[in-house]
């Protein structure tokens, strides 16, 4: 079983060397979940302008975080947008996680815009909505750490709910066995969200938002919830 990871971002240096980057923590999350074995991942830094050759090249893929906006519909981004449409229709299993879940439902029809409510910051938690079979393991809520002005405010067509909160409608969607994504960050443990919102509290991001989110947040390594998406995840890419 062979993994894209699709490479739309990177953390800053500083977090990188403590933390590693968004394909490593991608990787990580695959990783973390008890079966089946973890994949061998393949990395394409789409954000250089580096695409595999064909959508069929891997088994399925994963698309990154980025702090780029779906919404600039750079020439990498417009050519992202059609390799996800050539790898669902391929029967590829697609997984968008932030960034990701945004340029995903862009790509299948959705639309993405700035967000109402600002921007999101810290553990968030969203309700769950409508669960496949393969992710009968989550409970009522699912709590997930976040980074994001940009939210999908139309889903596309085909599109079921998963996870959805008052700040983030489409918080979680599912295409059947084709694709699934979420807006918060599965990925991101802890330390790395504590050290990103510290790094970026009062510049790129709302002091009093990103001190609120600080204050909120608690341990260390990934959530629960991720730890069971992740074992979701791999059975998902498995029923491929």
């Amino acid at each position: 079983m062979s993994i894209g990871i699709l490479e739309t971002g990177r953390p800053a240096p500083a977090l990188a060397s403590r933390h590693g980057d968004y394909v490593e923590m991608a990787a990580g999350l695959l990783a973390a979940g008890a079966v089946p074995p973890p994949p061998t991942v393949a990395r394409f830094a789409v954000i250089d302008g580096e695409f595999p050759d064909s959508a069929t090249r891997c088994d399925a893929w994963v698309v990154t975080g980025s702090r780029h906006s779906a919404t600039e519909e750079a020439p990498w981004m417009l050519r992202l947008e059609a390799l996800l449409r050539e790898a669902v229709a391929a029967g590829r299993p697609v997984i968008g996680l932030c960034f990701g879940h945004q340029i995903l439902a862009k790509a299948l029809g959705g639309r993405v815009e700035p967000s109402p409510f600002g921007w999101q910051l810290g553990l968030q938690d969203y309700r769950v909505i409508d669960a496949p079979d393969w992710l009968a393991d989550l409970g009522p809520t699912i709590g997930l750490n976040a980074i994001h002005q940009d939210h999908v405010s139309v889903a596309p067509p085909g599109a079921s709910l998963l996870a959805t909160a008052p700040h983030c409608p489409n918080a979680a969607l599912v295409y059947g066995k084709a694709a699934i994504s979420f807006q918060g960050h599965p990925e991101f443990t802890r330390d790395f969200e504590r050290d990103l919102l510290a790094l970026y509290g009062g510049d790129t991001l709302p002091a009093d938002r990103a001190g609120q989110a600080l204050a909120a947040m608690e341990g260390g390594g990934l959530t629960a919830d991720a730890l069971t998406i992740a074992d979701a995840l791999r059975r998902f890419i498995a029923q491929k």
